[in-house]
């Protein structure tokens, strides 16, 4: 009985440690969670917006603490299959149930980030192609 408790145990340790294992050729899914906030976005803010102004230019946010009713949270949070995690937090604070300001800053290569290798390679032959054809 001993034996066949510790075969499982090892087993299911061998088991649980596959999963941090990147295997060539398997395919592993962008997971993103939360809010994409643009340069673009942020720029559309003007102080004393009323909250509906702000979630008409920014979205929902993605938190909203009920003991910190003047801030809203935007948290971004994107995993591709094939790279690094990019985080991205931006905290937009009201004074007086209107618009002040926002603290943090947007991570700037965004797009180049969470775009996966095949899809740049695939962005680039089609600009190689418009090139080759206005030629």
């Amino acid at each position: 009985m001993p034996r066949i408790i510790a075969l499982f145990a090892i087993l299911t340790t061998l088991l649980a440690g596959c999963s941090s294992l990147r295997f060539p050729g398997v395919y592993r899914i962008d997971i993103p969670q939360g809010n994409v906030v643009t340069e673009d976005m942020l720029s559309g803010l003007r102080p004393g917006m009323p909250p509906e102004q702000v979630r008409f230019v920014l979205g929902p946010p993605t938190l909203t603490d009920p003991f910190t009713p003047n801030t809203w949270y935007y948290l971004l949070q994107y995993q591709p299959g094939n790279g690094e995690m990019v985080e991205q937090q931006i905290v937009v604070h009201f004074d007086q149930g209107h618009y002040s300001h926002y603290d943090g800053q947007v991570t700037s290569d965004l797009r180049e980030r969470t775009s996966g290798h095949q899809d740049q390679e695939l962005l680039r032959r089609a600009e190689d192609r418009r090139q080759e054809a206005a030629n």
